[in-house]
């Protein structure tokens, strides 16, 4: 019995081997053919870029922290504030600092006075060098307290160094602060600068002046502007890497320091062979897409780079008069039949639109 299924097993293979044959070019029967739309490539110019990723920083930034050991006895701006430069932005406690003042002026006032009267006793020859010595050294040194003392004073008051918007506030009125406690952070939103990191390769095409296009996922459909202001003057050695700071001017105040930014830094124009986006097929890592010639299909590998509305620059061996097939892609394979078949409609509506002209706007 066991020997009959085997045997009834093996004829089933034979004839599916048969069939199988039979079916192919050299057989009678042929595979429907698959129907396809398709487009010639396209040959753009393009901005060759440098690919990065940027973090903002402000132009002027500070930590505004205490100098001295004090309470915290008055707020005079609120967190998110305009302010100026110059501007009072708190008040310590400042009542011992100005008693302290007091006691130096008087001390200095009797230094003045004293030194005054030496100095009339001296041109009659009634103080030694050694008393006059005495006495200018006791008025340089008053007025070096006295000095000290205004200092400790003006410590005891938070100004702004530079037109900024201040941040959260760390402390609340009447907490007691200590000499180095963050108060306030300070920040000039309006003059932004981005660091970025771009391979040694490419320093030569680098220089100060060129443009900068930035971007934040925080405003998907919005383009900033930067430009090239320094370069810096060491590699890292780690990762072959060189710095870069653009200036970016934010107006509107939209980016924050320490956001990340996409970063396209444009380094001239360059050709480019373009197809429709809804032309590749990626699986995994690769991409490929299907070219007709004969009304045989052609898998062909591609390597994608820049893409602009709906078209996508390819880079491989593709002809640039190749039948790129944008639609009929389910049951291609590689030397399958096709049919051809214009369609107008056969690109979506924005990238048929996009592509009237050849070149790429900067």
């Amino acid at each position: 019995m066991r020997q009959a299924v085997l045997a009834m097993m093996a004829i089933a293979v034979v004839a599916a081997v048969i069939w199988w044959r039979s079916s192919g070019p050299a057989g009678g029967f042929q595979r429907p053919a698959s129907v396809v739309n398709v487009v010639q490539p396209r040959a753009g110019e393009l901005n060759a870029e440098i690919r990065s990723v940027g973090t903002v920083q402000a132009r002027a930034s500070v930590l505004l922290t205490s100098e001295v050991d004090a309470r915290l006895v008055k707020v005079l701006v609120e967190e998110g504030a305009q302010v100026k430069a110059g501007q009072k932005l708190a008040q310590l406690d400042d009542r011992v600092a100005r008693a302290e003042l007091v006691r130096m002026d008087a001390r200095l006032k009797d230094a003045e006075a004293a030194w005054q009267r030496a100095e009339q006793l001296q041109g009659k020859e009634l103080l030694s060098p050694a008393e006059v010595d005495t006495l200018q050294a006791n008025l340089l040194a008053a007025r070096a307290d006295r000095d000290a003392a205004a200092a400790n004073l003006a410590d005891h008051s938070i100004v702004a160094p530079f037109a900024g918007v201040t941040g959260l506030r760390r402390v609340n009125q009447g907490s007691f602060v200590k000499s180095g406690d963050v108060l306030w952070t300070l920040d000039d939103l309006d003059h932004l600068e981005v660091i970025f990191a771009v391979p040694e390769r490419y320093i030569g095409d680098i220089r100060d002046g060129q443009q900068v296009s930035v971007s934040s996922r925080s405003y998907p459909d919005q383009e900033f502007l930067a430009t090239v202001e320094r370069i810096d003057t060491r590699v890292d050695s780690d990762n072959r890497t060189v710095s870069v700071k653009a200036a970016l001017e934010n107006p509107a105040r939209l980016l924050r320091p320490g956001q990340f930014l996409d970063v396209a830094l444009r380094t001239g124009r360059r050709e480019a062979l373009m197809v429709p986006e809804q032309a590749i097929i990626t699986e995994g890592s690769a991409s490929y897409l299907y070219t007709v010639e004969e009304n045989t299909a052609t898998r062909v590998e591609v390597v994608t780079g820049q893409r602009k509305q709906g078209w996508v620059e390819v880079s491989s061996m593709l002809d640039p008069a190749a039948q790129v097939v944008v639609n009929g892609h389910a049951r291609l394979g590689p030397g399958g039949p096709v049919e051809v078949r214009e369609d107008p409609e056969a690109l979506m509506p924005d990238t048929a639109d996009a592509f009237q002209a050849l070149t790429v706007e900067p």
